[in-house]
């Protein structure tokens, strides 16, 4: 017998499956990435995973610097500070702010300033950092939804890049692993190894 003719309601549960949207220009080049997820927690709890340094450490990190923490009263016009500690590395300035702060729905900031010492805190060359200085400042949204059964949907679109960016292509393997961790952690209590 079906569902149905037992008496049960089948209600529609969402996809929980991630899903990558790539936004191109008017010339076909990828100036954003779009990463949709869903999380088995609440709204509020996701928005905690996003802006509690505590909980941050245990998901987010760089295989070279260690766990990575962002540091803010997460009102809007206020700055951040991005902060890896294992390596005794902080990056602040004025360019690093919070574009948007709706809790617990929506959050958006400036990409962090990309300084000699955090390039080589992640070992990258100089060359590739100074091209990535030379790019515009990215921004970086989070939207969460309520989808309902005790679900949240969380969408990361990050943009702002012209096309050709340097930056595009790392931003877009990182944050799937970034995300992957912060919903295991909030939906198991452990992170993933490799954010």
């Amino acid at each position: 017998m079906r569902p149905a003719e037992l008496g049960y309601v089948q209600e529609r549960i969402p996809t929980t499956a991630p899903e990558v949207t790539v936004a191109m220009d008017a010339k076909g080049e990828q100036t954003a990435f779009v990463y949709t997820t869903y999380i088995q927690e609440t709204p509020g709890r996701v928005w905690q995973g996003l802006t509690d340094p505590a909980l941050m450490k245990r998901y987010w990190r760089h295989q070279t610097a260690g766990p990575k923490t962002f540091h803010s009263d997460w009102k809007k016009g206020s700055t951040y500070e991005m902060a890896h500690d294992e390596v005794g590395l902080a990056v602040r300035g004025p360019g690093q702010v919070i574009l948007e702060a709706d809790p617990p729905r929506r959050l958006a900031y400036t990409w962090h300033t990309i300084t000699p010492e955090w390039a080589a805190a992640v070992g990258m060359d100089e060359a590739t950092a100074a091209a990535w200085r030379a790019e515009a400042r990215s921004k970086v949204a989070f939207d969460i939804e309520d989808v309902g059964h005790g679900v949240v949907k969380l969408t990361v679109t990050h943009d702002g890049f012209a096309p050709g960016s340097a930056v595009l292509p790392a931003i877009s393997e990182g944050w799937p692993a970034v995300l992957a961790s912060l919903k295991t952690l909030l939906e198991t209590g452990s992170s993933l190894r490799t954010s």
